[in-house]
């Protein structure tokens, strides 16, 4: 992603178009991992990929940054935009099951939510590092404030 998101921060630095990040984590992962096995745990991670997909635009950039924490970079895309797409695609986490067939139950699904930390990327930001830093920061707020949520950290002044 850093490639891809230097490019990014540049174009939007040259057009002066806002940049956006999204940093999501699966809400009590290590729970899934621990009841119902790594390969489940993988499944649910190939379906949550699968799902943001389907939602993000040919442009956003989605990348694994872990475990099971993402991000996604958002081009072209200013505050309100970045809150509706986290939005979307946490009522689609939270209502679209993961298939994870186990012998004998070809369609065994498993529900998950997903919390989310949502930012701008500064004008003079050369890097991702800061906006990741905020949009974990917003990420921890939306855990503290219950999970399956999105919650906006905006830069500090």
């Amino acid at each position: 992603m850093e490639g891809q998101a230097a490019m990014e921060i540049a174009r939007a630095q040259r057009s002066g178009a806002p940049l956006s990040l999204i940093a999501i984590d699966l809400d009590h992962f290590k729970r899934i991992n621990d009841t119902h096995g790594h390969d489940v745990g993988d499944l649910v991670l190939q379906a949550f990929a699968n799902t943001a997909r389907a939602l993000l635009r040919d442009g956003d950039v989605l990348c694994r940054m872990g475990g099971e924490e993402f991000a996604v970079l958002l081009p072209d895309t200013h505050r309100e935009q970045a809150l509706e797409v986290a939005e979307r695609l946490r009522k689609a986490v939270a209502t679209t099951p993961a298939r994870v067939g186990q012998a004998g139950m070809e369609d065994a699904t498993l529900a998950y939510t997903a919390s989310l930390g949502v930012t701008l990327i500064c004008a003079g930001e050369s890097t991702l590092k800061p906006a990741i830093k905020r949009a974990d920061q917003g990420l921890y707020a939306a855990k503290e404030a219950g999970r399956n949520r999105a919650h906006w950290q905006p830069a500090t002044s």
